[in-house]
């Protein structure tokens, strides 16, 4: 159920000197869309790249006001940079739709940023669900980021070097793989299984769910060979990510915070995960980590059951895709 030397390579990882972060005018006329651009890794990376001369650079964000705080303060950096903040919330199908229509404006785009997500927490929880009718972790991190990328490839391929960068995590290695394999047994459907209520764990949900999204962007890395995609890993950082997470004065918790100050790096060096990707002239890349391409050690995606469960999990998502916005999946 759980694969490679994880936990053990987690600590060489948070422990291993990052390159630094990229200089240069490296997005000079690229078009760049960045989901999540108002905190954490996202706001670090978003102030890093409006230094990097983008053409343009677009904001989708869940508050507007804190967009536009934010476009205020990459000003500063760089004058000149040219900015737009976008709403976008991806527990709502609709704004994710709204949002991929009103991009049309810019013709192109040059750089797609998928980094919005969120974390419940590692500990029991509820079980929520959007309006839409699907786990909100499954519809936030997997679904709606999806979603987003089919209906805006159009304007990516509008692009000479159109990148997809998805916001994964190490945590994906030890993502057990029971729940998709019992709902193949007994031919459930992934996606059903994922939002079934009595199969819901909390504790595992956002390892899961990145472990999903590792199975689509491997996917789309072979479908689409004219896009750079990469699915990269910030490793633990310090951010507000864990903003649901269920902090007391327990034994545990006080030793999960001393244990998180003590292996966390900063949000600024965490971003270079987004930075180093968004420079890299190489090829499409399954998993990039510590700011270069690197290996995954989920050996249930490398095994035949696992590769079966992938194309398996794409094709279900495809027609999800066509329920929610027909005809979005025509170039998948």
């Amino acid at each position: 159920m759980f694969g490679g030397p994880y936990p053990w390579s987690f600590y060489r990882g948070q422990w291993t000197p990052l390159p630094p972060a990229p200089k240069g005018d490296y997005l000079k006329g690229k078009i760049v869309v960045i989901t999540g651009a108002t905190s954490g890794i996202g706001l670090e990376a978003t102030k890093e790249f409006a230094k990097a001369s983008p053409e343009q650079l677009i904001l989708a964000v869940r508050s507007t006001d804190a967009g536009e705080k934010l476009l205020n303060e990459i000003r500063k950096l760089n004058p000149k940079v040219q900015g737009k903040v976008m709403y976008l919330d991806l527990t709502e199908l609709q704004s994710v739709k709204d949002f991929s229509a009103a991009v049309k404006e810019f013709g192109r785009i040059d750089l797609l940023i998928n980094n919005a997500g969120i974390n419940p927490n590692f500990d029991e929880g509820p079980y929520v669900v959007t309006k839409d009718g699907y786990e909100r972790t499954f519809q936030t991190n997997v679904l709606s980021t999806f979603l987003t990328t089919a209906l805006l490839l159009p304007l990516l391929k509008q692009s000479s070097e159109p990148k997809v960068i998805f916001t994964g995590s190490d945590v994906h290695h030890i993502a057990p793989s029971d729940l998709i394999e019992g709902a193949i047994a007994i031919g459930q459907g992934i996606i059903n299984a994922y939002n079934d209520e009595s199969k819901y764990r909390n504790p595992t949900r956002y390892y899961e769910s990145k472990q999903l999204l590792q199975m689509l962007s491997r996917t789309l890395i072979k479908r689409l060979p004219t896009i750079t995609i990469i699915n990269t890993n910030p490793g633990l950082a310090m951010t507000n990510l864990g903003r649901e997470f269920n902090i007391g004065f327990s034994p545990r918790a006080i030793g999960g915070i001393i244990w998180f100050l003590l292996f966390a790096r900063s949000a600024g060096k965490a971003a270079r995960c987004l930075t180093t990707t968004a420079a890299w002239q190489g090829g499409s890349q399954d998993y990039w980590s510590e700011g270069v391409p690197a290996a995954s050690e989920n050996t249930y995606l490398y095994s035949g059951k696992g590769i079966r469960a992938t194309q398996l999990f794409y094709d279900e998502m495809l027609k999800e895709l066509e329920k929610i916005s027909p005809e979005c999946t025509t170039e998948l």
